[in-house]
């Protein structure tokens, strides 16, 4: 089935020159816990806050331009969305999320601009179905562990997967990684019908559907590229 990786544009006339293009904070503004500021996004263990998080001080690089998706430097679980892209993503069946108000401010260009800030959660590598994916062990090693050693890998189920990834015997765990080349889905994952989901654990990478696709293209949508999969 047609799925496509998502990724920020690098296209400068509409993105501008420096990546990401929010990665900063405004001069007062807090982004600790203690502050209610964005890093209370941060906590996986309680997914998500129970009092809004104040997102107002968000600033835009000098070189960035505003796009209706913004690239940013904070955890890969953030999106930073325009309000014409929130009104349109709130039709689309995307998994676990919350979407809080933000501000976007340029110094350069002395304007601010409400945004959208999403956190989404979703680890489908459970519907991966092993045997007719191709997969490979990407190990670290070396002194500085800057040499990576890649070995084909046949992996043919979730429950040998679970047990190659935690029983592995190596010194330190960041050292060992399993990869994909190609992954193929279980039946029971496209009956679930998301536009927007993560693989996680070897595969760290965004897939939207093809009606996300559609939705950005027909819609101007900016700030966004697109790799075909087929998954």
């Amino acid at each position: 089935m047609k799925f496509y990786k998502l990724k920020f544009g690098c296209d400068n006339e509409i993105v501008g020159n420096q990546y990401p293009q929010v990665w900063d904070f405004l001069k007062g503004y807090s982004p600790k816990p203690e502050d209610n500021g964005l890093f209370t996004l941060y906590d996986d263990d309680k997914l998500f806050p129970d009092k809004e998080p104040d997102l107002s001080g968000l600033k835009l690089a000098s070189g960035a331009q505003y796009t209706d998706f913004m690239s940013n430097g904070f955890d890969s679980c953030l999106y930073l969305f325009s309000e014409k892209a929130k009104g349109l993503l709130e039709n689309l069946n995307l998994d676990m999320h919350r979407i809080y108000p933000a501000k976007v401010t340029s110094l350069r260009k002395k304007t601010s601009r409400d945004y959208y800030m999403m956190k989404i959660i979703s680890r489908k590598w459970e519907f991966v179905d092993f045997s007719n994916s191709e997969l490979y062990e990407e190990i670290k090693d070396g002194e500085d562990f800057d040499d990576v050693i890649i070995n084909p890998v046949t992996i043919r189920s979730l429950e040998e997967f679970r047990e190659k990834y935690d029983n592995t015997n190596f010194v330190d765990k960041w050292n060992y990684n399993i990869r994909a080349k190609r992954i193929k889905m279980l039946d029971s994952f496209y009956d679930l019908g998301l536009d927007m989901f993560k693989l996680d654990r070897f595969d760290f990478s965004w897939y939207v559907s093809e009606r996300f696709f559609d939705m950005v293209l027909s819609n101007n949508l900016t700030g966004l590229e697109f790799e075909k999969v087929d998954m």
